[in-house]
């Protein structure tokens, strides 16, 4: 064998292989990973009316299950509003999730209060949540899930000093005509909010981007929104990592783009009698592409630089 040749073409090859390795590596980078997103399934068994059709989102769950395990994802997300009232809607709506093969995060929704008030402060329990608000990490993203039912008018029992509290705060709201000043809204409460702050302080030193889920949309401005999202919002803006609010609760769907923050409220799966509502989303190093299904579209999101 001539030697000369053999080292040229090992020197060839380990040269190619060199250049190769960071388009590689940038592969492995852009690839992600994807999760499923499911908002306002609102199960229960009682009569159509207008535009959600509470039966059907037994089918539609199960269908939104069954394309999940079709999938490799490396976990599932429910929006709240699993139900849209009686404890016994919890026994029916979490029947298709248990054929899912993914683990799904719960959050906390305004229907899924709409118990008898003894049962109330069991749902977090029954959702499988350890705490009303909280947040894990994947990879280099920290998932933050905010309970933004923390002060409202219907997650806490008639006559407790929650209830009279966020009562009070509504009044207060409604005086100071504030838009979102609605029954069927809530707000995050002080604590929480500084827990949010020094979450997402945490994250910036571990060198994480920051993704929300909320039940709540915080932008664009309309009536569906947290009670006290300009203070969410400022928050948010101070924290440069935080990349994405993904919400339920509008079941129209909406988008804003706050701050260089992709703000989407996903539409509510009990809308309409066949069409379904659900989505796959592929998070990147940079970006966020999410694949509508039936009414939810399609979309490509840009994170803002940190």
């Amino acid at each position: 064998m001539n030697t000369h040749s053999w080292n040229r073409r090992g020197f060839l090859k380990a040269t190619l292989l060199a250049a190769a390795a960071p388009a590689i590596l940038r592969g492995a980078v852009q690839s992600g990973f994807e999760i499923g997103l499911v908002a306002d399934a609102q199960f229960a068994d009682i009569d159509d009316k207008g535009t959600r059709f509470y039966r059907n989102s037994l089918k539609k769950l199960g269908d939104a299950v069954e394309h999940f395990n079709g999938r490799n994802l490396d976990f599932c997300a429910h929006l709240g509003d699993l139900i849209d009232r009686e404890w016994r809607s919890f026994d029916e709506i979490t029947r298709p999730l248990a054929a899912s093969r993914h683990r799904w995060h719960h959050l906390l929704g305004n229907h899924d209060f709409d118990v008898l008030d003894e049962l109330k402060a069991k749902v977090p329990g029954r959702l499988g949540m350890e705490q009303r608000y909280r947040f894990f990490d994947h990879r280099e993203f920290r998932f933050v899930i905010l309970d933004t039912n923390d002060v409202s008018t219907y997650a806490h029992a008639a006559g407790s000093p929650a209830r009279i509290a966020a009562a009070a705060e509504l009044q207060r709201l409604e005086v100071e005509k504030v838009r979102q000043a609605k029954p069927w809204n809530g707000g995050i409460g002080a604590a929480q909010l500084a827990w949010f702050d020094r979450t997402c302080t945490a994250a910036r030193t571990e060198r994480r981007k920051v993704i929300v889920l909320a039940h709540h949309p915080v932008a664009p401005d309309n009536e569906h929104n947290v009670w006290n999202s300009p203070a969410v919002l400022k928050l948010i803006e101070r924290h440069s990592h935080v990349v994405a609010w993904l919400n339920g609760h509008n079941h129209a769907g909406n988008f804003a783009l706050h701050a260089g923050v992709p703000c989407v409220t996903m539409r509510g799966m009990v809308e309409t009698a066949a069409t379904t509502a659900f989505a796959t989303a592929r998070i990147l190093a940079d970006r966020l592409v999410i694949t509508g299904h039936g009414r939810e579209p399609s979309r490509e999101l840009v994170f803002r630089s940190s």
